[in-house]
């Protein structure tokens, strides 16, 4: 009973310092601020809508390219046996760059003349024969009519004339074989004449030569290496005439011809640029279309980048706002409208954008009041307070 009683003071004296420091929280707690602020309106630098006639420029950026590149490969197979030329070595057409072991190719050659020469000498030998038998069965033609008008009047003259048929006929036998193997040899000697003629453009394959002037680029095999028939072996640049290389878009593309002077600007130098080359039909993959730029080679190397400054069609009375107005989201362009002090987002499509100016097409209309930049941190109708600028600025 005793301990009954114990536990349940404990718990009542528990209980009692616990309302007590509730109460006494409540006694001590700071009074409520009740201040509400107001929010901070948000400064913005705006402009205009202008609509004017432009001629725009666009700036493309490549690379330096060598007009003529080779990439130089061995039709035959074998063991390289010299390595005639080093990358960066100047060649003249024609030089010898790269040779084959050649033995085999020779013997090859040398096999065919011989079968060749010897159908020749057939067939020379079967011609002469061929003489003779038409000149023998003439011959025996002119006895067998002889005998044949001299009558049937004996047996011996049955027996004559049967012997000079059969030989006549043995001697028209003989000749038309003989044309026969004149024939098939003629036939043999065009055979064996292409292969002799392949036997030689093989051999003549042991020597890779320069198909152009120019500056060996890159070396790929050494001697001893066996080469592959279609193994790329050396890489041949002709590095005296270079070209800009570059990928626009369709609007560049309608404003552009072949042949258009251009000028191209490389390590701050300027120099004299002709389109020559436009593909009209653009790439599957990037849907750009690829042009290439004769440039006049200064001192300079392949591989340097390049900017070049191209003219597009003018564009009459276009809308246009400074680039920095736009704000981009999941696809879209939007501005930042000013009514009545408030920001109103507007969906718009833009056209092409020229330096820091963007030509919109569709969505604003002229003397419309914008938000000029740092668009990025505002939100549909906030309240403003209005800086001015010019669009043109």
């Amino acid at each position: 009973m005793t301990t009954v009683i114990r536990r349940f003071l404990l718990s009542l004296a528990i209980l009692i310092v616990t309302v007590l420091i509730v109460l006494l929280l409540i006694a001590t707690r700071p009074e409520a601020n009740m201040e509400i602020k107001e929010p901070a309106v948000t400064r913005v630098e705006v402009t205009r809508v202008v609509q004017r006639d432009v001629l725009p420029e666009v700036t493309y950026t490549g690379l330096l390219r060598p007009r003529q590149t080779a990439s130089l490969r061995f039709e035959v197979s074998g063991e390289l046996l010299q390595r005639h030329v080093e990358p960066g070595q100047l060649v003249e057409a024609e030089s010898l760059l790269l040779q084959l072991e050649d033995a085999d190719y020779q013997d090859a050659l040398t096999e065919a003349a011989s079968q060749l020469s010897e159908t020749r000498a057939t067939l020379q030998r079967d011609q002469k024969l061929l003489d003779l038998a038409r000149e023998n069965r003439g011959l025996a033609e002119r006895e067998y009519k002889r005998l044949e008008k001299l009558g049937k009047g004996s047996l011996a003259s049955v027996s004559t004339l049967e012997s000079s048929r059969q030989q006549l006929i043995n001697l028209q036998a003989e000749e038309a074989r003989l044309a026969f193997s004149l024939q098939s040899n003629r036939a043999r000697i065009e055979r064996q004449r292409a292969a002799h003629s392949r036997a030689q453009r093989n051999l003549d394959r042991t020597r890779l030569l320069a198909p152009f002037s120019g500056r060996v680029n890159r070396v790929m095999v050494e001697a001893g290496d066996y080469v592959s028939a279609n193994t790329l072996a050396l890489e041949l640049i002709d590095s005296r005439d270079l070209e800009l290389r570059v990928a626009v878009n369709g609007d560049v593309v309608a404003a552009l011809e072949l042949g258009q002077q251009l000028v191209v600007e490389i390590d701050e130098q300027q120099v004299n640029g002709k389109l020559i080359a436009l593909q009209y039909d653009p790439d599957s993959q990037t849907h750009t279309h690829p042009l290439r730029i004769h440039v006049d080679n200064r001192g300079l190397i392949p591989g340097q980048l390049g900017q070049v400054k191209l003219p597009l069609r003018e564009r009459k009375a276009a809308l246009v706002v400074p680039a920095s107005a736009l704000l981009r989201e999941e696809g879209k362009h939007y501005v930042f409208l000013i009514r009545d002090n408030h920001l109103v987002r507007q969906e718009i499509i833009p056209g092409l954008r020229y330096g820091e100016l963007q030509i919109v097409q569709h969505g604003l209309q002229p003397n419309q009041q914008l938000v000029a930049r740092d668009v990025d941190v505002l939100s549909d109708g906030n309240e403003v307070q209005i800086e001015d600028l010019r669009a043109d600025d």
